[in-house]
């Protein structure tokens, strides 16, 4: 089998190695180390990169991207979704949708499974992650009230069959009736419970932990903040180390001094970049609509302008790559450190390390080609070019 090599800049979880080489044959990395070490026959091709060479992003939580929706009951919306990943460095994510009432109806749910792990021409689909619908209707933010009701394991067991056993992820509210006893049936499911849209108070958020919660929706939003006399869930995640959180870095989702601060108190290592992106996301600035709601996309922020009130924060339209440029100055982290909470952090949360998230010896060969301004120019999936500039 034919190999191909990368020169150039190669961050690895222990260090940035300058001078560096990545080797892959077919599908799989054989070698990620300093080019003077490299086992590389001189008629093996190489290209060398006037950049860096990182592992390949992954995105656990969005809605959509390229004009495409991931609540569209199409394959279509599904490979537009990640052919549009895979322009901005994205080379695995997790299908994140809402459920309606009419649990049969989700057919989103059974497309997305049906083409998880095969090819999209793009990102490819890692799983499906399910926000709500067992979230507190108090911290809803823009999940359709209809899209939200008490937990109930009937209801859980047949959106588990829907998605065909490829539910990886599923928001929900620890402090809701019958919401803990829920997380003994996700995780026998293989699903991570996820704490988001919640009221729960220190204490609830703290059950949840114990019984299974080791992952937390975008941290700060819609979530009950921190009180010095309740801490709320917010203080119970920033106190309890072990928890992995998923971080907005647009700088506006969370304070710019915020994010900096996260930093320090939680660690690198327990952060994972998200975009939690709605379909317009890698389009031009304009009005769009989402769920039967218009708003408006403004350098990588969705706004909901209604007339005559004030305009509220509606989502996010900005990709991993453009957070992960607005996280290296917000947080004052290097590319490397935030190229981890990108890619390795997320294959941890999901389990999935061994294969995913780090150039290294025998892992699949999913990688970035950025050149030194932080600018994808090349992403290659399964040791093939997917996307180039």
């Amino acid at each position: 089998m034919a190999k191909s090599w990368f020169l150039g800049k190669v961050v690895t979880p222990a260090r940035v190695i300058d001078s560096g080489a990545v080797g892959v044959e077919g599908e799989t990395i054989i070698y990620a180390g300093p080019s003077s070490g490299a086992p590389r026959n001189p008629n093996e091709p190489a290209q060398s990169v006037d950049g860096w060479i990182t592992p390949g992003m992954i995105d656990l939580h969005l809605h959509g991207a390229g004009g495409f929706d991931l609540m569209d009951s199409s394959p279509e919306a599904i490979h537009g979704v990640s052919k549009t990943l895979a322009a901005h460095g994205v080379t695995g994510y997790l299908a994140t949708s809402m459920v309606r009432r009419d649990i049969p109806a989700n057919r989103h749910l059974a497309i997305a499974a049906d083409l998880a792990g095969l090819s999209t021409g793009g990102a490819e689909v890692l799983g499906i992650h399910v926000e709500g619908p067992f979230v507190n209707p108090l911290r809803g933010g823009l999940i359709h009230p209809d899209r939200i009701w008490a937990p109930d394991p009937g209801d859980l067991a047949k959106i588990l069959s829907v998605a065909q056993g490829k539910m990886k992820m599923m928001t929900v509210a620890p402090e809701l009736p019958g919401g803990l006893d829920l997380l003994s049936r996700m995780k026998a499911a293989g699903v991570i419970p996820s704490l988001g849209h919640t009221d729960a108070s220190f204490q609830q958020t703290r059950a949840g932990f114990k019984n299974g919660i080791g992952h937390v929706t975008h941290l700060y939003n819609a979530m009950r903040g921190l009180h010095h006399r309740e801490p709320g869930a917010l203080g119970a995640v920033l106190m309890d180390h072990g928890v992995t959180a998923q971080l907005i870095t647009d700088g506006v989702h969370v304070h710019p001094e915020l994010l900096r601060w996260t930093a320090r108190v939680l660690g690198t290592d327990a952060i994972a970049l998200i975009s939690d992106a709605l379909p317009a996301a890698g389009l031009p600035d304009g009005v769009y609509n989402y769920d039967g709601r218009p708003y408006h996309s403004e350098n990588g922020s969705a706004w909901s302008r209604p007339p005559g009130k004030e305009p509220n924060l509606f989502g996010t339209t900005l990709l991993l790559d453009g957070l992960v440029r607005r996280a290296m100055r917000f947080m004052e982290l290097s590319f490397a450190q935030v190229i981890g909470m990108a890619s390795l952090n997320p294959a941890r949360t999901l389990g999935l390390e061994k294969t995913l998230g780090s150039l290294e010896t025998g892992r699949r060969a999913d990688l970035i080609l950025w050149d030194n301004d932080h600018q994808v120019r090349e992403t290659i999936i399964r040791g093939k070019t997917v996307w180039k500039k």
